[in-house]
């Protein structure tokens, strides 16, 4: 990204992605969207292929990608599942304790959900973009939680993402966080 603001632009847009695809789940993404500076046609052909779907099988698909699908999950977006096969593990509280040291609270069934962290790494670049003493505080905390949250389980869950998706959005979501997160973890 080419400024903390851009960084924590593209954290919220990809942590929208993640939300339940209600009414108001395409306008979000699409302002969100506009806001970023790169990356415009990718999101753009991710926003039109969430358009193609219908409410229904677009719920649907989200729900057995992401909540309780049968057999299994393909991909439940929880840090713990995927590094302590278990909800509200060891690294739920790792987690909740990083939120704590920036004097933030999350709903507990949502602490190491993806989306949260992705908003929690968006705070923190807003916060690196104030130019102020928090700045450089700010930014070594987002490396740090980059680090020892999101690169050691999110390549996982995005190759699940891909493989697991049945509609053409959620696997181009994949494709995006692919290309938008692997940087970050040595990867894309």
């Amino acid at each position: 990204m080419s400024s903390p603001l851009q960084k924590a632009l593209a954290f919220k847009f990809l942590s929208r992605c993640l939300a339940w695809p209600n009414e108001g789940f395409i306008p979000t993404l699409a302002e969100v969207s506009e806001q970023l500076e790169t990356g415009k046609e990718e999101r753009q052909a991710l926003i039109r292929a969430f358009e193609l779907e219908a409410p229904e099988p677009l719920q649907a698909e989200y729900t057995r990608l992401f909540l309780n699908g049968y057999p299994h999950t393909a991909c439940p977006p929880y840090e713990s599942i995927y590094l302590e096969k278990r909800m509200h593990g060891e690294a739920a509280l790792a987690v909740a304790n990083a939120y704590a040291a920036w004097e933030m609270t999350v709903e507990p069934g949502l602490i190491d959900h993806l989306s949260t962290e992705l908003e929690f790494l968006a705070f923190l670049a807003s916060a690196e973009s104030l130019g102020n003493a928090v700045s450089p505080d700010a930014r070594k905390a987002s490396e740090r939680f980059i680090r020892e949250h999101l690169c050691r389980w999110t390549p996982q869950f995005i190759a699940d993402l891909k493989e697991g998706a049945k509609l053409d959005c959620y696997r181009k979501l994949g494709e995006l966080m692919e290309q938008m997160l692997g940087g970050y973890c040595g990867e894309g």
